[in-house]
């Protein structure tokens, strides 16, 4: 806690507690959002503006200038200098004073700033320029995670370009204020010769086309350039000693280096896709990969317009949906092209919520089987995705604990070399890389404007760097991809999914483990753990006084006659579609009720791939027993070559009351058709039913262990 923080805070709820549109800040001592909101509302009551504690465009234009004794002119503007005083103990400078006096600490505290923010000749007065970077909790000293060399750029761009850029942070920490700034140099430099440039700090193709060529030996015109050329490089890894702005050796050097590390054209020559890639993180849009991923399952058609495009590699997913999911079918039409796999794996993994340990349990054990289900030979890398925008505290505290519980997992399951890849923003592959959790990157450079990659290098191990989304091939051969650079450090791998492959022992039994959860995930009950695996054992899921839940993994797949409905499962669909028609009429006929709470049938026809669903009931007067028997076949090509079922048994005690978060008429038929059961050979054919008795029961299931 800062004394003085704590004065300016209690000074703002005295002076303004009683304005209605100043909200109270908290008195604790800690510069935070809400000490600088309260600043600017108190600033903004003061200017007669608009009081929304943000530091806009009609806030600086009334603000003017405080100078040494302005606190003389008016009562308003002694407050104002409160303001400033107060806003400099909150920044870590001394005003030697919160009294309202503009004086000689003030005037050397202003001054001090300025020279943080890197001005050469700072005067002492604040004007809307340093009140803009005063009220912020933007810091102008070196941070403990800062890079001086970062800070010593930021203080250059301030002193070159704050007519500009203002004054932006000097705290080492390359930003995505940096970045603008930066750029808005090289615009501010070449719209000396080309007028018609704009100055936004936005990479465009009028950007691009007028970069200007620079090399060693030539007479450079405009010194900046060869600057704002080593400010780059530092920022991307490559420094080239002091900041002196000429291209000596030593700048020759790190841009070869750096085109090499970046895969582009090595000729120590900047030319615009040299800037480009310097200053953006998907580089020169107009390069074109060797390698590329999709979502859509790629047909022959896709796979000739693939070849024809040049691609040698072709990223797709080993989990998903049944339109997603990487199949042996379509391995087959990709080996018969000649075209190699970078395997990918990701459900959603494009927020924190979803990167636990628990999930990573989950997730190592079915990256693993899945591998192998789909005949990845021994050594193959594929990258487990995190696509989104995560902070660097979220990749601390979250992406690295889910990725080494991931990595230990794997590794006891892994009897093949597999290697693990990242696919993520710049900063999550390069810590996960440093902690050596990863072996190779697939950079998703293509989101720019990811915190992750702005200012960031690419990483030292990345083997695809993908920049754009572009379409390729016509008619039947229409195939939209993203695409990717590669680095040569990882080529895909050739898949033949005729070839034999055996699982051994411990992987046999992890794949139907793993499969026996997916098909539990899918009916929205807990999985089961290692330890409680066996065959033939009722593995108890869910023990309430009024509901039982078991399951039961065997290698029975015979038909049984009596179930009320069976239907039969080919290539991840229902034989029967009205199955899956009926159920989602159902489900959206139902008010009131958690649709999440519901089984998703068409997930678990996915998960049993080919084989047959049978639904039974049986029971009498004091209790029903509900079974859902998922039978998964294995085919030709199936690594497993063992077919076996996953009976999910729910017992219902049928004097239980309603639990209150059902709703009356979901029970009351629910219970209807329950107490017409009398014996275990009561039979139902009716398809409805059944759909029925699977949205029931898993609400039923749900409630009552709520």
């Amino acid at each position: 806690m800062d004394l003085m923080v704590k004065k300016t805070q209690e000074w703002l709820n005295t002076t303004y507690g009683n304005n209605p549109n100043f909200v109270k800040v908290t008195e604790d001592g800690i510069t935070g959002n809400g000490t600088v909101k309260g600043l600017i509302r108190a600033l903004q009551i003061e200017l007669g503006v608009t009081v929304d504690g943000s530091l806009g465009t009609k806030t600086l234009e009334k603000f003017g200038t405080l100078t040494r004794g302005c606190n003389k002119i008016s009562e308003s503007k002694r407050r104002q200098v409160f303001i400033l005083q107060g806003g400099l103990y909150c920044k870590g400078y001394n005003p030697n004073g919160l009294d309202g006096g503009y004086g000689a600490g003030a005037e050397k505290a202003v001054r001090l700033l300025k020279t943080d923010a890197g001005l050469s000749n700072p005067n002492g007065n604040a004007d809307a320029m340093f009140m803009k970077a005063l009220l912020t909790t933007d810091g102008y000293v070196l941070a403990k995670n800062g890079d001086a060399g970062i800070r010593t750029i930021q203080q250059a761009l301030n002193r070159n370009y704050s007519s500009l850029i203002g004054l932006i942070p000097c705290d080492g920490r390359f930003v995505k204020q940096t970045l603008r700034s930066l750029i808005k140099g090289l615009q501010y430099e070449i719209k000396k010769e080309w007028p018609e440039m704009v100055i936004d700090g936005i990479w465009g193709s009028n950007t691009y086309i007028h970069c200007p060529v620079l090399r060693k030996g030539d007479a450079v015109k405009n010194k900046n350039y060869i600057y704002l050329l080593q400010y780059a490089l530092y920022a991307n890894g490559f420094p080239t000693g002091d900041f002196n702005g000429v291209f000596n050796d030593k700048v020759e050097t790190a841009v070869k280096n750096f085109q090499k590390f970046s895969n582009i054209n090595i000729t120590g020559m900047v030319q615009k896709q040299t800037w480009a890639s310097l200053m953006v993180s998907y580089g020169d849009k107009n390069r074109k990969g060797k390698a590329c991923d999709c979502k859509t399952p790629i047909t022959k058609a896709t796979a000739i317009s693939l070849k024809n495009d040049g691609r040698e590699v072709v990223g797709r997913y080993i989990v998903g949906g049944v339109d997603k999911i990487l199949t042996l079918d379509e391995e087959r039409i990709i080996y018969n092209k000649e075209l190699k796999i970078m395997p990918i794996y990701q459900t959603t993994n494009n927020s924190t919520s979803y990167f636990t340990k628990e999930q990573a349990l989950k997730d190592a054990s079915r990256a693993y089987i899945n591998l192998c289900k789909l005949k990845f030979p021994n050594g193959t890398t594929f990258y487990v995705a995190v696509d989104y925008d995560v902070n660097e505290k979220e990749v601390a505290n979250v992406i690295i604990p889910y990725f080494r519980t991931f990595w230990e997992q794997f590794r006891s399951l892994n009897n093949r070399n597999y290697k693990i890849g990242v696919y993520g923003p710049r900063y999550v592959c390069s810590e996960l890389t440093r902690a050596n959790l990863v072996t190779s990157s697939f950079v998703c450079d293509m989101s720019s404007g990811f915190a992750g990659n702005i200012g960031k290098p690419l990483p030292p191990n990345w083997a695809y760097d993908q920049i754009s989304t572009v379409k390729i091939g016509k008619g039947a051969g229409l195939l939209e991809i993203d695409n990717n650079i590669m680095s040569g450090r990882d080529g895909g791998v050739l898949v033949d999914p005729d070839v034999p492959f055996n699982l051994i022992e411990s992987e046999k039994k992890e794949y139907i483990r793993n499969k026996t959860n997916e098909i539990l995930s899918s009916l929205k009950l807990r999985e089961i753990t290692g330890a409680e695996y066996g065959i033939n054992e009722e593995i108890p899921i869910v023990i309430t006084e009024n509901v039982e839940v078991y399951a039961k993994i065997s290698y029975d797949v015979t038909i049984n006659k009596n179930a009320i409905y069976s239907v039969g499962v080919t290539n991840g669909k229902f034989n029967d579609p009205d199955f899956s028609v009926e159920f989602a009429n159902m489900k959206a006929s139902l008010k009131g009720i958690d649709k999440k709470l519901i089984p998703d049938v068409d997930s678990l026809a996915v998960e049993i791939g080919n084989g047959r669903l049978e639904i039974s009931v049986s029971g009498d007067a004091n209790r029903t027993v509900f079974e859902i028997k998922s039978i998964v076949l294995s085919t030709e090509n199936d690594t497993l070559k063992q077919d076996f079922a996953v009976t999910v048994k729910i017992v219902y005690h049928n004097n239980m009351s309603r639990p209150v978060q059902l709703a009356q008429e979901v029970w009351d038929l629910f219970l209807e058709d329950i107490k017409t059961i009398k014996a275990p050979d009561t039979t139902y054919t009716d398809r409805l039913m059944a759909v029925f008795y699977v949205i029931a029961i898993s609400l039923v299931i749900a409630l009552c262990i709520a």
